[in-house]
């Protein structure tokens, strides 16, 4: 199989039931294969299993929290090169600079554009 054939497989993790299911529909449509869950915890343990290519992170979920979960992700040797790519209303200058830090790689606002969002997963993964 060539890099051309391959299959990038997507962790969502975000507590919101509609955007997950929107986010899945558009993400397998246009070729992805995708994980997700409802909360930071099962994250984490999904990271460790699925081994995805990409993670889309909400900041604010029940129990961990979006940015620790990056951090935690981050300071797995196993995870530390999966980009982390926040989803979330949290928009303010600082907000982005925090997510940043924790180690995300970008940041997308919510609402979001299904199409746009497809766009920069795909440049991430240089799909």
């Amino acid at each position: 199989m060539s890099d051309y054939d391959r299959v990038y497989k997507i962790l969502i993790i975000d507590d919101d039931k509609t955007l997950q299911m929107m986010l899945k529909t558009v993400l397998i449509s246009n070729g992805f294969d995708v994980v997700s869950t409802f909360s930071g915890e099962e994250g984490l343990t999904l990271a460790k299993t699925e081994k995805p290519d990409l993670i889309i992170l909400d900041v604010i979920m029940p129990g961990i929290k979006g940015r620790e979960v990056c951090r935690r992700l981050k300071d797995d040797p196993q995870m530390k090169t999966t980009p982390v790519l926040f989803l979330t209303s949290k928009d303010s200058d600082d907000d982005v600079a925090a997510e940043l830090e924790a180690g995300a790689i970008g940041h997308v606002t919510k609402p979001v554009n299904s199409m746009s969002l497809v766009r920069k997963i795909k440049q991430i993964l240089g799909a």
